[in-house]
């Protein structure tokens, strides 16, 4: 064990055994550094469970949006909005691309949980019957009602922003069919909102994760859908639960899992040709097939 994982210590150590001419590492781009530093002759490779966790790392962020999706057609009422529109994106602070997909994904996954819990609680279920609709514990619905804003997931405390206080009466007005982000702007600052526009769109391109356009959303009322008793075992996954589902061998699920999954699947040819993908890889992994990598990649890029 070395005293630290820092590019001096590590690459240090390297130069001391100039025979190493393979180096297993994670995704440390400290440890790539070192590497290069103090050994640049040996190869360098992943290991089984790193190489299937990056994979589930991907795979997560494909289902947190299909889930995102399902939850809003189950919770939202029957609107008769416009198919497809062209959507224009905000400038976002440079960051790598991979951790601002799963950061939009995961967040309108839980946006899309609490968007869901307001409405069942608009309906008159208590916290209780919203439990076992959503498939969360009472005590989080709770915590949700009494937040009156979105769930963050994680320890980490957000920065107090201008447009919190208002957030609660901006996601009251988008669930009434208000997407103008100028007339919202104009709610807000008659309320004595004093940020910056730029923040509030940043707030309002979280309730859509497929982007946000203030010049082609308009204000309409909204027609609400019955929600059933019986929740859909679909709407009680979380995309950490769901990803799991896929990485498990099958004989290993339960008859409620495989059933749970083969709606999974089912519910999107995008889920079923991930799981395709995903079984595949695993059985590469799995019986030590790597020759087949390259034909893989391949179709996953088709």
């Amino acid at each position: 064990m070395l005293a630290d994982r820092s590019v001096e210590t590590v690459s240090a150590w390297l130069k001391q055994h100039p025979t190493i001419d393979t180096i297993s590492r994670d995704g440390s781009s400290e440890y790539a550094s070192a590497i290069k530093k103090g050994a640049p002759q040996a190869r360098e490779v992943s290991d089984r469970w790193h190489v299937v966790k990056n994979l589930a790392a991907c795979v997560s962020v494909v289902l947190a949006q299909h889930l995102a999706q399902l939850r809003r057609a189950e919770a939202a009422a029957v609107k008769s909005e416009q198919a497809e529109r062209p959507l224009s994106k905000l400038r976002r602070p440079a960051q790598r691309r991979a951790i601002a997909q799963a950061q939009l994904a995961r967040q309108a996954e839980r946006m899309a949980r609490y968007e869901h819990m307001l409405e069942l609680q608009k309906r008159g279920l208590n916290s209780a019957e919203i439990a076992l609709q959503l498939g969360v514990t009472q005590r989080t619905i709770q915590r949700w009602l009494a937040a009156g804003t979105i769930p963050y997931s994680g320890p980490r405390k957000q920065r107090t922003r201008l447009v919190d206080p208002y957030k609660a009466f901006l996601l009251s007005r988008w669930q009434q069919g208000c997407h103008n982000g100028a007339q919202l702007e104009r709610e807000l600052r008659a309320k004595g909102y004093k940020g910056s526009g730029r923040a509030l769109y940043r707030y309002l391109e979280t309730l859509e994760p497929v982007g946000f356009s203030s010049r082609r959303r308009g204000c309409a009322s909204v027609t609400r859908q019955t929600v059933a008793r019986d929740p859909h075992p679909l709407l009680t996954l979380s995309a950490q639960q769901a990803t799991w589902l896929f990485f498990r061998r099958p004989e290993d699920l339960k008859p409620e899992e495989r059933e749970t999954l083969r709606q999974l699947r089912q519910a999107s040819p995008d889920i079923e040709a991930a799981y395709h993908l995903v079984e595949t890889f695993l059985h590469m992994v799995r019986s030590r097939t790597g020759e087949q990598l390259n034909a893989w990649l391949a179709e996953v890029q088709a």
